[in-house]
């Protein structure tokens, strides 16, 4: 009579039998994982890990270059103020046509019924405010 065949792995340093399905699956998986690190040497890929020292996770020596730099933030926060200041010279109803399309997220047409206006009339107020938005701008950016 013949024996049956044995599948025996090493679980946490010990031997121990399994079906023939968990044996295969786990030496598939042992060959798949050898060869991704075999393919990561090849390819010269390092894990950020590697870079983790005592003082450092490896993650934060590589810098972020999608974030805005430094230089970008303080443009932008300037344009913003100066936005602000522009529309705070605004008269009043211009100043409320921009709140509320530009930050109320009214669209022309919704503002329009609010106000009894035309959405035609809404549009082209809204492109005067904006022109004159633009000259204000150019005309504080020239000090």
């Amino acid at each position: 009579m013949a024996e049956k065949e044995k599948y025996i792995i090493k679980v946490e340093g010990k031997l121990v039998e399994v079906t023939p399905e968990v044996y295969y699956a786990y030496f598939r998986m042992e060959r798949q994982e050898r060869g991704q690190e075999e393919k990561k040497q090849q390819h010269d890929v390092f894990s950020y890990d590697a870079l983790d020292n005592g003082e450092t996770v490896g993650i934060e020596a590589v810098p972020d270059l999608t974030s805005p730099s430094m230089e970008e933030r303080a443009v932008t926060r300037e344009i913003c103020e100066k936005l602000h200041r522009a529309v705070d010279a605004l008269p009043r109803a211009e100043r409320e046509l921009i709140q509320a399309i530009y930050f109320d997220g009214f669209t022309e047409k919704e503002y329009a019924v609010s106000s009894g206006l035309s959405q035609q009339g809404v549009s082209y107020r809204l492109r005067k405010i904006l022109s004159k938005l633009r000259n204000f701008m150019d005309f504080i950016g020239s000090f």
